[in-house]
């Protein structure tokens, strides 16, 4: 396992969802992306939606007002 990290802070939807998308590619079963964002739908909608959709575990947690962190395991 290989951990991953994508910061998209100062990014709104859709590119916050593009940005995942893009860099799952890259990833293989069992590979962490820790992703950043500052966008409140990016973080507790669109991404953890579209990842659990494609089968993949997620765990968004609050770092701070206005700031999550993405944790997305690929399956």
């Amino acid at each position: 396992m290989t951990e991953y990290q994508l910061d998209i802070l100062g990014k709104v939807c859709p590119y916050c969802l593009l940005a995942v998308r893009n860099e799952i590619k890259k990833l293989s079963t069992g590979d962490l992306l820790v992703v950043i964002t500052d966008h409140p739908p990016a973080a507790t909608d669109t991404i953890p939606h579209d990842m659990k959709k494609k089968g993949h575990n997620v765990v968004t947690k609050k770092l701070e007002p206005g700031m999550w962190e993405i944790r997305i395991t690929m399956k």
